[in-house]
């Protein structure tokens, strides 16, 4: 893969930046950015850095992880890459068929601690969420972990759908053998697992790495002009896509053997201290040190 280094011109190397959310910018169960995270974002702006999230959560989880300035995420790759947005306007969009979720749940129905979430494309500031046929107590336990308001239903909602999610207790194992059951008989879906537990959705052939050309196209910038941050299993396409692959250090080994390089914990802030050098490097015309060294 070639890269871009000549700053002979005065031009910026990173022109975008994109960061996972749970995990990765946001450490898993915090409900919003840090103040230090969205002043870094909005630093890196401000040096004429392009920012946005790669993330699976939606618009208006977004807002509630922003504390609502939508500023940070004007532009990025949204619910794992079935929505890219573009300075604020939706460049592409793609829904999860309702057969096909019909029959994800007729596969998972009878595998105890398994079921089916499926957030509404038409949604709201409360995040609305169905669990399919599971009860409020087993559901309880996945919206206090991942910060929905989910409501109980008996079968699959005939409404659009932009995400589901098959919560799965159990071991790593299990949640592989799950996957596998479901792809086998729903071929039209691939599903991948961003963190324990919590396995996405996704329309074949949609990811995060297929909706970062899109992203790149309607930018006019170039992949070696991207940074990428990642943890998850969810991210590992990605970041094996694109040269300034970063991961943090909490991350799955998976994403880790991906990422060209790594940043500190989501609990450390890492990502935000990699924002903060990105902008004082775009300033001065420097590569930003920690991409200066690969991990690989």
């Amino acid at each position: 893969m070639s890269q871009t280094t000549d700053f002979n011109k005065g031009l910026p190397v990173i022109k975008l930046v994109l960061s996972d959310i749970d995990n990765t910018l946001v450490p898993l169960g915090e409900r919003f950015a840090s103040h230090r995270s969205i002043n870094a974002i909005h630093d890196v702006i401000a040096a004429g850095v392009s920012f946005g999230p790669a993330t699976g959560r939606d618009y208006f989880e977004l807002l509630r992880f922003f504390h609502m300035d939508e500023a940070c995420f004007m532009t990025g790759i949204i619910s794992n890459g079935k929505r890219v947005r573009v300075d604020g306007e939706y460049v592409y969009q793609r829904l999860i068929p309702h057969e096909a979720l019909v029959r994800i749940d007729e596969v998972v129905h009878l595998m105890p601690g398994v079921f089916l979430v499926c957030y509404p494309a038409d949604s709201n500031m409360l995040n609305p969420a169905y669990g399919v046929g599971v009860t409020s107590e087993e559901l309880a336990v996945y919206e206090a972990r991942t910060s929905f308001n989910g409501s109980t239903v008996d079968e699959v909602p005939n409404v659009d759908v932009i995400a589901a999610t098959l919560a799965c207790s159990g071991s790593p194992e299990r949640a592989r053998s799950v996957i596998q059951a479901v792809e086998e008989a729903v071929p039209e879906v691939e599903l991948v697992s961003p963190f324990a537990n919590w396995i996405d959705i996704l329309p074949r052939g949609t990811s995060k790495a297929t909706s970062l050309d899109v992203l790149l196209e309607h930018l006019g910038i170039g992949i070696d002009e991207v940074v990428v941050f990642g943890d998850g299993g969810n991210d590992v396409a990605i970041l094996d896509k694109v040269h300034y692959s970063v991961a943090v250090a909490n991350a799955v080994d998976v994403a880790k053997e991906a990422a060209n390089f790594q940043v500190g914990a989501a609990a450390d802030e890492g990502v935000a201290e990699a924002l903060e050098e990105i902008a004082r490097a775009t300033r001065a015309g420097e590569m930003p040190a920690f991409l200066s060294k690969e991990d690989q």
